[in-house]
Protein backbone atom coordinates (compact mmCIF):
# COMPACT_ATOMS: atom_id res chain seq x y z
CA UNK A 1 0.00 0.00 0.00
CA UNK A 2 1.40 3.40 -0.97
CA UNK A 3 2.23 5.96 1.69
CA UNK A 4 -0.09 8.96 2.08
CA UNK A 5 1.02 12.16 0.38
CA UNK A 6 2.79 14.50 2.80
CA UNK A 7 0.98 17.55 4.08
CA UNK A 8 2.76 20.82 3.34
CA UNK A 9 3.09 23.46 6.06
CA UNK A 10 3.95 27.13 5.77
CA UNK A 11 4.56 29.77 8.45
CA UNK A 12 4.73 33.51 7.83
CA UNK A 13 4.04 36.95 9.26
CA UNK A 14 4.00 40.54 8.16
CA UNK A 15 3.68 43.70 10.22
CA UNK A 16 1.58 45.95 8.04
CA UNK A 17 -1.01 48.58 8.95
CA UNK A 18 -4.53 47.31 8.27
CA UNK A 19 -7.79 49.17 8.88
CA UNK A 20 -10.67 47.46 10.65
CA UNK A 21 -12.46 47.02 7.32
CA UNK A 22 -9.33 45.49 5.73
CA UNK A 23 -9.00 43.07 8.63
CA UNK A 24 -12.62 41.95 8.21
CA UNK A 25 -12.27 41.65 4.43
CA UNK A 26 -9.09 39.57 4.65
CA UNK A 27 -10.72 37.39 7.32
CA UNK A 28 -13.70 36.77 5.03
CA UNK A 29 -11.51 35.96 2.03
CA UNK A 30 -9.36 33.50 3.98
CA UNK A 31 -12.36 31.79 5.58
CA UNK A 32 -14.04 31.45 2.20
CA UNK A 33 -10.87 30.04 0.65
CA UNK A 34 -10.42 27.55 3.50
CA UNK A 35 -14.02 26.35 3.22
CA UNK A 36 -13.45 25.57 -0.48
CA UNK A 37 -10.08 23.85 -0.06
CA UNK A 38 -8.24 21.54 2.33
CA UNK A 39 -6.54 24.46 4.08
CA UNK A 40 -6.19 24.18 7.86
CA UNK A 41 -4.25 26.21 10.40
CA UNK A 42 -4.25 29.20 12.72
CA UNK A 43 -4.13 32.81 11.60
CA UNK A 44 -3.75 35.81 13.93
CA UNK A 45 -5.01 38.95 12.27
CA UNK A 46 -5.27 42.56 13.38
CA UNK A 47 -4.42 46.18 12.73
CA UNK A 48 -0.72 45.27 13.17
CA UNK A 49 -0.82 42.72 10.34
CA UNK A 50 -0.89 38.94 10.07
CA UNK A 51 0.84 35.97 11.73
CA UNK A 52 -0.06 32.46 10.61
CA UNK A 53 0.84 28.81 10.19
CA UNK A 54 -1.18 26.94 7.57
CA UNK A 55 -1.21 23.37 6.29
CA UNK A 56 -2.65 21.65 3.26
CA UNK A 57 -1.83 20.26 -0.18
CA UNK A 58 0.77 22.20 -2.22
CA UNK A 59 -1.89 23.60 -4.56
CA UNK A 60 -3.89 25.10 -1.67
CA UNK A 61 -0.82 26.72 -0.13
CA UNK A 62 0.32 28.08 -3.49
CA UNK A 63 -3.10 29.65 -4.05
CA UNK A 64 -3.39 31.17 -0.58
CA UNK A 65 0.08 32.71 -0.99
CA UNK A 66 -1.12 34.42 -4.17
CA UNK A 67 -4.22 35.65 -2.33
CA UNK A 68 -2.14 37.08 0.53
CA UNK A 69 0.48 38.70 -1.67
CA UNK A 70 -2.22 40.40 -3.75
CA UNK A 71 -4.32 41.54 -0.78
CA UNK A 72 -1.34 42.90 1.16
CA UNK A 73 0.23 44.29 -2.04
CA UNK A 74 3.64 42.78 -1.20
CA UNK A 75 6.07 40.61 -3.10
CA UNK A 76 8.65 39.89 -0.40
CA UNK A 77 6.61 38.03 2.20
CA UNK A 78 8.85 35.22 3.53
CA UNK A 79 7.20 31.80 3.82
CA UNK A 80 8.93 29.11 5.92
CA UNK A 81 7.88 25.83 4.30
CA UNK A 82 8.09 22.27 5.64
CA UNK A 83 6.20 18.97 5.39
CA UNK A 84 4.40 16.61 7.79
CA UNK A 85 2.81 13.18 7.48
CA UNK A 86 -0.52 14.57 8.68
CA UNK A 87 -2.15 17.93 9.28
CA UNK A 88 -0.66 19.66 12.33
CA UNK A 89 -4.06 21.35 12.81
CA UNK A 90 -7.57 19.98 13.18
CA UNK A 91 -9.42 23.04 11.87
CA UNK A 92 -8.90 26.41 10.22
CA UNK A 93 -9.21 29.31 12.65
CA UNK A 94 -8.75 33.07 12.45
CA UNK A 95 -8.41 35.14 15.60
CA UNK A 96 -8.67 38.94 15.55
CA UNK A 97 -6.04 40.24 17.99
CA UNK A 98 -4.75 43.58 19.25
CA UNK A 99 -1.24 42.19 18.77
CA UNK A 100 -0.19 39.52 16.28
CA UNK A 101 2.54 38.56 18.76
CA UNK A 102 1.77 39.49 22.35
CA UNK A 103 4.20 41.72 24.21
CA UNK A 104 1.48 43.71 25.93
CA UNK A 105 2.22 46.76 23.78
CA UNK A 106 -0.38 47.10 21.01
CA UNK A 107 0.85 49.32 18.21
CA UNK A 108 4.49 48.70 19.15
CA UNK A 109 5.43 47.40 15.72
CA UNK A 110 8.25 47.89 13.21
CA UNK A 111 7.68 50.51 10.53
CA UNK A 112 9.78 48.58 8.00
CA UNK A 113 9.96 44.87 7.08
CA UNK A 114 13.72 44.94 7.66
CA UNK A 115 15.32 46.10 10.90
CA UNK A 116 18.90 44.87 11.31
CA UNK A 117 18.09 41.42 9.89
CA UNK A 118 20.79 38.84 9.23
CA UNK A 119 20.36 36.16 6.60
CA UNK A 120 21.01 32.59 7.78
CA UNK A 121 24.43 32.81 6.10
CA UNK A 122 25.28 36.09 7.85
CA UNK A 123 23.95 34.74 11.15
CA UNK A 124 26.02 31.55 10.84
CA UNK A 125 29.15 33.70 10.55
CA UNK A 126 28.11 36.21 13.25
CA UNK A 127 27.56 33.59 15.96
CA UNK A 128 31.24 32.67 15.71
CA UNK A 129 32.10 36.02 17.40
CA UNK A 130 33.07 35.20 21.02
CA UNK A 131 32.23 38.76 22.09
CA UNK A 132 28.63 38.61 20.89
CA UNK A 133 25.73 37.96 23.27
CA UNK A 134 23.40 35.44 21.60
CA UNK A 135 19.94 36.02 23.04
CA UNK A 136 17.00 33.61 22.88
CA UNK A 137 13.69 35.49 23.03
CA UNK A 138 11.51 32.37 23.36
CA UNK A 139 9.76 30.86 26.37
CA UNK A 140 11.74 28.65 28.75
CA UNK A 141 10.04 25.41 27.72
CA UNK A 142 10.99 26.08 24.09
CA UNK A 143 14.62 26.73 24.96
CA UNK A 144 14.72 23.54 27.03
CA UNK A 145 14.47 21.28 23.97
CA UNK A 146 16.79 23.20 21.65
CA UNK A 147 18.80 26.41 21.24
CA UNK A 148 21.83 27.92 19.53
CA UNK A 149 25.18 27.00 21.03
CA UNK A 150 26.09 29.44 23.78
CA UNK A 151 22.75 31.28 23.64
CA UNK A 152 21.45 33.02 26.75
CA UNK A 153 18.09 31.81 28.05
CA UNK A 154 16.18 34.63 29.76
CA UNK A 155 13.89 32.01 31.37
CA UNK A 156 10.71 33.87 30.50
CA UNK A 157 7.33 32.12 30.79
CA UNK A 158 5.70 34.15 28.01
CA UNK A 159 6.85 36.81 25.58
CA UNK A 160 5.27 39.68 27.51
CA UNK A 161 7.92 39.03 30.20
CA UNK A 162 10.72 39.99 27.80
CA UNK A 163 10.97 43.75 28.58
CA UNK A 164 11.29 43.15 32.32
CA UNK A 165 13.74 40.26 31.82
CA UNK A 166 16.13 42.64 30.05
CA UNK A 167 16.37 44.73 33.23
CA UNK A 168 16.64 41.83 35.70
CA UNK A 169 18.64 39.06 34.03
CA UNK A 170 22.36 39.28 34.93
CA UNK A 171 23.47 38.68 31.33
CA UNK A 172 21.61 41.70 29.96
CA UNK A 173 21.59 43.84 33.10
CA UNK A 174 25.37 44.01 33.36
CA UNK A 175 26.39 44.00 29.70
CA UNK A 176 27.50 47.21 27.99
CA UNK A 177 24.80 48.78 25.85
CA UNK A 178 27.02 48.69 22.75
CA UNK A 179 27.79 44.97 23.08
CA UNK A 180 27.00 43.03 19.89
CA UNK A 181 23.68 41.26 20.53
CA UNK A 182 22.35 38.53 18.24
CA UNK A 183 18.73 37.63 18.92
CA UNK A 184 16.52 34.90 17.53
CA UNK A 185 13.18 33.13 17.92
CA UNK A 186 11.23 30.41 16.09
CA UNK A 187 10.17 32.22 12.92
CA UNK A 188 11.34 35.80 13.50
CA UNK A 189 8.20 37.61 14.63
CA UNK A 190 9.05 37.91 18.34
CA UNK A 191 12.42 39.42 17.47
CA UNK A 192 10.67 42.17 15.48
CA UNK A 193 9.28 43.58 18.72
CA UNK A 194 12.16 42.43 20.92
CA UNK A 195 14.72 44.41 18.94
CA UNK A 196 12.57 47.54 19.28
CA UNK A 197 12.36 46.98 23.03
CA UNK A 198 16.14 46.55 23.30
CA UNK A 199 16.70 49.75 21.33
CA UNK A 200 14.22 51.55 23.61
CA UNK A 201 16.24 50.35 26.61
CA UNK A 202 19.46 51.73 25.12
CA UNK A 203 21.01 48.73 23.37
CA UNK A 204 22.60 50.07 20.20
CA UNK A 205 24.16 47.07 18.46
CA UNK A 206 21.37 44.49 18.10
CA UNK A 207 20.73 42.26 15.09
CA UNK A 208 18.12 39.57 14.50
CA UNK A 209 17.98 36.29 12.58
CA UNK A 210 15.75 36.77 9.55
CA UNK A 211 13.10 34.04 9.51
CA UNK A 212 14.22 32.63 12.84
CA UNK A 213 15.34 29.10 13.62
CA UNK A 214 13.13 27.62 10.90
CA UNK A 215 14.88 29.67 8.22
CA UNK A 216 18.32 28.82 9.62
CA UNK A 217 17.69 25.06 9.77
CA UNK A 218 16.65 25.05 6.13
CA UNK A 219 20.17 26.20 5.24
CA UNK A 220 22.31 24.87 8.12
CA UNK A 221 20.91 21.67 9.68
CA UNK A 222 23.04 19.98 12.37
CA UNK A 223 25.34 22.96 12.79
CA UNK A 224 24.86 26.03 15.00
CA UNK A 225 21.48 25.05 16.46
CA UNK A 226 21.36 22.18 18.96
CA UNK A 227 18.31 20.01 19.62
CA UNK A 228 14.84 20.54 18.19
CA UNK A 229 12.64 23.57 17.58
CA UNK A 230 9.28 23.83 19.33
CA UNK A 231 6.35 24.83 17.11
CA UNK A 232 2.89 25.86 18.26
CA UNK A 233 0.85 23.08 16.67
CA UNK A 234 0.33 19.32 16.87
CA UNK A 235 3.77 18.57 15.45
CA UNK A 236 5.07 19.77 18.85
CA UNK A 237 8.57 20.35 17.44
CA UNK A 238 10.60 19.91 14.27
CA UNK A 239 14.00 18.31 14.03
CA UNK A 240 17.13 19.52 12.24
CA UNK A 241 15.61 18.54 8.86
CA UNK A 242 12.36 20.39 9.68
CA UNK A 243 10.54 17.08 10.02
CA UNK A 244 7.96 16.57 12.80
CA UNK A 245 9.60 15.36 16.01
CA UNK A 246 9.63 11.69 16.91
CA UNK A 247 11.03 12.48 20.36
CA UNK A 248 8.42 14.73 21.97
CA UNK A 249 4.68 14.67 22.57
CA UNK A 250 2.42 17.34 24.05
CA UNK A 251 2.14 17.07 27.82
CA UNK A 252 -1.50 16.28 28.67
CA UNK A 253 -1.30 18.44 31.79
CA UNK A 254 0.25 21.67 30.51
CA UNK A 255 0.69 21.35 26.73
CA UNK A 256 4.47 21.72 26.83
CA UNK A 257 6.88 19.32 25.05
CA UNK A 258 7.10 16.03 26.90
CA UNK A 259 9.26 12.91 26.73
CA UNK A 260 8.95 11.35 30.21
CA UNK A 261 7.05 8.05 29.86
CA UNK A 262 4.63 7.08 32.63
CA UNK A 263 1.85 4.57 33.16
CA UNK A 264 -1.26 6.14 34.71
CA UNK A 265 -2.17 4.65 38.10
CA UNK A 266 -5.81 5.52 37.53
CA UNK A 267 -6.49 4.06 34.09
CA UNK A 268 -3.26 2.37 33.01
CA UNK A 269 -2.72 4.56 29.94
CA UNK A 270 0.89 4.98 28.81
CA UNK A 271 1.71 8.61 27.97
CA UNK A 272 4.55 11.12 28.01
CA UNK A 273 4.50 14.11 30.36
CA UNK A 274 6.94 17.01 30.65
CA UNK A 275 9.70 17.54 33.20
CA UNK A 276 7.74 20.29 34.92
CA UNK A 277 4.73 18.04 35.63
CA UNK A 278 6.67 14.97 36.78
CA UNK A 279 6.41 15.85 40.47
CA UNK A 280 2.86 17.18 40.54
CA UNK A 281 1.25 14.70 38.16
CA UNK A 282 3.87 11.92 38.14
CA UNK A 283 1.61 8.94 37.64
CA UNK A 284 -1.51 10.25 35.90
CA UNK A 285 -2.18 10.59 32.18
CA UNK A 286 -4.62 13.50 32.17
CA UNK A 287 -6.12 16.30 34.23
CA UNK A 288 -9.20 14.15 34.74
CA UNK A 289 -7.24 11.21 36.18
CA UNK A 290 -5.13 13.59 38.27
CA UNK A 291 -8.31 15.05 39.73
CA UNK A 292 -9.74 11.66 40.67
CA UNK A 293 -6.49 10.50 42.21
CA UNK A 294 -6.21 13.76 44.18
CA UNK A 295 -9.67 13.32 45.70
CA UNK A 296 -8.92 9.72 46.64
CA UNK A 297 -10.81 7.88 43.90
CA UNK A 298 -9.27 4.42 43.83
CA UNK A 299 -5.55 5.07 43.48
CA UNK A 300 -4.46 7.67 46.03
CA UNK A 301 -2.20 5.17 47.83
CA UNK A 302 -0.46 4.09 44.62
CA UNK A 303 -0.06 7.73 43.62
CA UNK A 304 1.54 8.65 46.95
CA UNK A 305 3.78 5.58 46.93
CA UNK A 306 5.06 6.51 43.47
CA UNK A 307 5.74 10.10 44.53
CA UNK A 308 7.49 8.90 47.68
CA UNK A 309 9.66 6.56 45.62
CA UNK A 310 10.60 9.35 43.24
CA UNK A 311 11.51 11.67 46.10
CA UNK A 312 13.05 8.80 48.16
CA UNK A 313 10.93 9.70 51.17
Amino acid sequence: MSSPAPVHVTSFYRFISLSDSQVEELKSQLERFASESELLGLCLLGNEGINATLSGPPSALASVKVLLNEFLAVSDLVYKDSVALKHPFHVFRIKIKNEIVTMGKPGFAPASPKNNHLTPEEWHEAIQDPNALILDTRNDYEVEIGKFKGAKDLKIKEFRDFPEALTTDPATKAVAKDTPVLMYCTGGIRCEKAIMEMNAQGFSNVRQLDGGILNYLEKFPDQGFEGECFVFDYRVAVDQQLQPTTKFKLCPHCGQPANKSISCVKCGTHVEICNHCVDQFAVTCSKNCAHHVAIGSGSRRAHQQELNKRHKV
